[in-house]
């Protein structure tokens, strides 16, 4: 995820599910977006790495 145009389909669902809600933990992002919760878990951790968003007590 070098630039934000080439951000998958299923990364850009994460991520509007994310702006979207206030607070949701990796099993509601899941939940609502029917992928994988360890998708979900990487999707949320490369976000962080790349700046987009931040960490939440480790969720």
């Amino acid at each position: 995820m070098l630039k934000h145009e080439d951000m998958t389909t299923a990364a850009a669902c994460v991520l509007e599910t994310v702006s979207v809600y206030d607070w949701a933990s990796v099993s509601d992002i899941s939940a609502l977006t029917g992928l994988s919760a360890p998708r979900c878990q990487l999707l949320l951790t490369q976000f962080c790495l790349a700046g987009l968003m931040e960490s939440r007590d480790n969720d």
